[in-house]
């Protein structure tokens, strides 16, 4: 990783002491591994970040995926996610211009049973390219995220425990999705 970022998707029932931010930098290590955490912000359509001293300790919610860097001087850290699935969990993905939302993407902690393996299963388990622009995962190499549309891209294999941004088509107001499970 050039900055030493990585995805996370906490389980739908996470721990009972993971309510924010500052937790989760606490149980992954605190400052001396975490540099910091970001949740996705819809409305600027970017990462709002927390290291523990500056920044707001946003709350951690349920199906949202979160950003975590390490300490330059952290090499790796192995982080072992307790928690549960939730399959009663109702996703709401806001499209553009719905609650705040400026182009319509997501950032989506994919559940650890979820039965859609790769990009293109999870574009149409939440209802094709009529519905979904991309899927996109985030690129250690480039530090950035590369994207499926359902004609361009590779469609890439989903790992449990990392998140993916979730964009909708322009036109679509939002889906509310229960990601189908084993």
């Amino acid at each position: 990783s050039l900055t030493g970022t990585n995805t996370i998707a906490l389980p739908f029932n996470q721990q009972t002491d993971l309510i924010d931010a500052f937790d989760l930098i606490t149980d992954i290590g605190g400052t001396i591994d975490v540099a910091g955490v970001a949740e996705f912000d819809r409305s600027s359509n970017g990462f709002a970040g927390y290291t523990g001293t500056s920044g707001t300790p946003f709350s951690l919610v349920p199906g949202d995926a979160y950003l975590v860097q390490l300490q330059a001087t952290t090499p790796s850290v192995n982080y072992i996610i307790v928690g549960s699935h939730d399959p009663g969990v109702v996703l709401n993905f806001d499209g553009a211009g719905t609650n705040g939302s400026a182009n319509g993407t997501n950032f989506y902690a994919y559940p650890y049973h979820s039965t859609s393996t790769a990009a293109d299963e999870l574009i149409t388990e939440l209802g094709s390219t009529t519905a979904i622009a991309a899927i996109s995962q985030f690129d250690r190499t480039s530090n950035g995220f590369a994207g499926y549309t359902g004609t361009s891209g590779a469609p890439f294999a989903l790992e449990p425990g990392k998140g993916y941004l979730v964009q909708l088509q322009g036109g679509v107001p939002s889906i509310s999705f229960v990601p189908s499970h084993f």
